[in-house]
């Protein structure tokens, strides 16, 4: 929707890797609940498949959480599905899916209003940055025109331009609200982590402006090798953005906010 220029045809390339995404997040957030079943009474896997159990642990956030979610992917899939529900099923479904994530973890915490919001904005502007790299690889195929190639991922620069400036002061506000105090960043095992995050998002910066600077105006401009150099480019920043996942998965699993 961001993107109309990037057509039909790559939004049906783009079809399977949808599919696969929706799929694989429906399983987890299944396996999420089991996990925290199995935590619960501490009988590992016997308590993951205890019915009883598994009732016990959707009571709460964790259930609210998990309904909403599974409630946004399936729209999600709608979407992937049927080309006339695409655009209401996508906003609604996506925008359900990041507000589970305010049900549960550090966006609970006070204030929790701004906290849910705060993420909620921030996780819809990574997917849309994250998801947008896909699309320009496969503009930037060798064998299609560069110049539509080059036109649309000018317009997602312009773009990224607004809404990454938000994403990070939307992230630096939410941690900002969480520790109160910045030396919690240098004194605690969640600052060191959330440091290393901070990185990994540095790196992801410096691509994107590498991309808007220097591979996105050779590409318009026909330089030989310029396609090659771009989609180059735009795997090294999914694998940054690989490791900031990461990074955040090991802060809201292993490690509690410092008080």
């Amino acid at each position: 929707m961001a993107l109309p220029r990037a057509g039909d045809e790559v939004s049906s390339a783009l079809k399977p890797l949808a599919l696969i995404a929706i799929i694989v997040a429906m399983l987890v957030t299944v396996i999420r609940v089991l996990v925290q079943a199995g935590r619960m009474m501490d009988d590992g896997i016997v308590g993951m498949l205890d019915p009883e159990i598994i009732s016990i642990s959707l009571e709460g956030p964790l259930g609210q959480s998990t309904y909403l979610r599974l409630g946004g992917l399936s729209l999600l899939l709608i979407a992937a599905l049927s080309r006339p529900l695409r655009v209401p099923a996508t906003l609604f479904g996506a925008i359900m899916v990041t507000g589970s994530f305010a049900l549960t973890g550090h966006a609970t915490r006070d204030p929790q209003l701004l906290l849910g919001g705060l993420i909620m904005f921030h996780l819809l502007a990574v997917s849309y940055w994250l998801g947008a790299l896909p699309a320009l690889y496969l503009l930037a195929h060798p064998k299609r025109s560069f110049a539509q190639a080059a036109e649309v991922a000018d317009k997602f620069g312009k773009q990224a331009s607004v809404i990454v400036p938000m994403l990070i002061i939307a992230g630096a506000t939410f941690l900002w609200l969480l520790l109160e105090n910045p030396f919690k960043l240098f004194d605690t095992n969640y600052g060191i982590v959330m440091l290393a995050k901070i990185g990994g998002v540095s790196i992801v910066l410096l691509f994107a402006a590498l991309n808007k600077l220097k591979f996105v105006p050779e590409l318009a401009r026909g330089a030989p090798g310029a396609a090659a150099r771009f989609r180059k480019s735009l795997r090294f920043e999914v694998m940054a953005f690989l490791l900031v996942f990461m990074a955040t998965a090991v802060l809201t699993t292993s490690f509690t906010v410092p008080v």
